[in-house]
């Protein structure tokens, strides 16, 4: 099932109740979902409550028959739209306050480097310190479209999920952005 498309499997997971379909996609999402929720939430305690309660309605919309494959839109973003209306119905609206942002995996990765010197070490956890205040500070729209764009989200999918125009979405990311930067640079001096 390695080659197999996403929506594939996902068909195949609410037609025929193959849990091999399910695991597979569980093995190869799990960890980008998880990823998402922590930018979006600013909390891994958050966070990973969003990630069971998408998975959960993963299986809910495949009992019901709820899942189909949209034109355009891939099943992580399917998948990240879930998680996103769970995170905002259960914890947006109720303004549970952020306290903590994981590093998206790809920096953590080139920041950590290949050898494991201690100042090198202390130098990543504080700049993974200061990223995490800085996100923390973001307004959550601001948050929510780079939590998005991280995941690798094109702008119009982000369109429809979110439901602003392009100019809005490219604006709040120019200014998140603008303001991460700022706030990095602030921190070194």
């Amino acid at each position: 099932m390695n080659g197999t498309d996403d929506a594939v499997l996902m068909t195949r997971f609410q037609r025929q109740g193959d849990l091999a379909a399910f695991e597979e996609l569980y093995a190869r999402h799990k960890q980008a979902l998880l990823a998402f929720a922590c930018r979006l939430s600013g909390d891994r305690t958050v966070a990973e409550d969003v990630s069971q309660q998408t998975w959960l309605k993963l299986i809910d919309a495949a009992r019901s028959g709820a899942f189909a494959r949209q034109a355009g839109a891939s099943f992580r973003t399917w998948l990240c739209t879930l998680a996103r209306n769970h995170y905002i119905d259960h914890y947006q609206r109720k303004a549970v306050a952020v306290r903590s942002v994981e590093l998206p995996d790809e920096l953590a990765e080139t920041l950590a480097g290949s050898d494991p010197d201690p100042l090198d070490a202390l130098e990543t956890r504080e700049l993974g310190d200061r990223l995490d205040r800085a996100l923390r500070e973001l307004p959550f729209e601001q948050r929510e479209v780079i939590a998005l764009w991280a995941t690798g989200m094109e702008i119009e999918m982000m369109q429809t999920l979110i439901g602003a125009p392009r100019d809005t979405i490219l604006s709040r990311k120019k200014y998140a952005l603008a303001k991460l930067r700022a706030s990095l640079m602030a921190a070194r001096t």
